[in-house]
């Protein structure tokens, strides 16, 4: 099984492409990452392109992608890019939360292990906060065993919420610019270190625990959070 990943909620374009071995692990075939704000538009069908021609096959069997939330633009690239290579190649297509794959990403390349959770451990306290511009973030946190969803906040209801809560984060993980809250020895992710064979194994794992039939071009919406963007009419 081969399958296909792609990212544009950000600043960066990422595009690999995975097989499947014996033992239901994660090959990585054909990757491109780069740093992209202003390109994806036009680039991102050329890229993926060129890991199908690396990777040696004409299609994949499945498309993976984070479908939001993140920046308005890239969002519709990606879920509009994905909608359409599924409808035109006729296979099932998956979204998954952006906030949840960085994680899985940011900690599968701390780790060096093929993982399925964002943290495999309970000791850890993580808080990833997306930059979502106009002074908000997306924020996620997740203490080892449970996640919350993704939350779209100002900096006074971030610290309000950690506060009322009693969150106590000991990995601070974010995009953008450090968040005047955050400690200086917070980790940025960036285009380079986020861990695509742990973010297709995670969505590998989903997949195995699905109904692919339900999962067509027609199920997948963006994720955008803001209440004004959206339209699923």
């Amino acid at each position: 099984m081969n399958l296909l990943y792609f990212d544009t909620t950000q600043d960066w374009i990422h595009v690999s492409v995975g097989s499947i071995d014996d033992f239901s692990k994660i090959k990585i075939d054909a990757q491109i990452i780069e740093s992209s704000p202003k390109e994806a538009s036009y680039r991102l069908v050329e890229m993926i392109q060129k890991v199908l021609i690396l990777s040696e096959i004409k299609k994949p069997d499945i498309i993976f992608v984070p479908n939001g939330p993140g920046s308005f633009t890239g969002i519709r690239i990606t879920v509009t890019t994905a909608r359409d290579l599924a409808q035109l190649w006729e296979i099932p297509v998956m979204g998954f939360d952006t906030a949840h794959l960085y994680l899985i990403g940011i900690a599968g390349n701390n780790t060096q292990i093929e993982i399925q959770e964002p943290i495999q451990n309970p000791d850890q306290k993580s808080l990833i906060c997306l930059d979502g511009k106009q002074g908000k973030y997306y924020t996620k946190y997740f203490d080892g065993n449970n996640h919350t969803e993704t939350k779209d906040q100002s900096p006074e209801e971030i610290n309000f919420w950690l506060e009322s809560e009693e969150i106590t984060p000991n990995k601070w993980y974010y995009t953008g610019i450090l968040p005047s809250f955050y400690p200086k020895d917070a980790i940025k992710i960036e285009a380079t270190n986020l861990n695509l064979s742990s973010i297709l194994q995670y969505s590998f794992e989903q997949m195995k625990q699905s109904k692919l039939n339900d999962y067509t071009y027609l199920t997948l919406f963006p994720n955008y959070i803001r209440g004004t963007y959206v339209d699923q009419k």
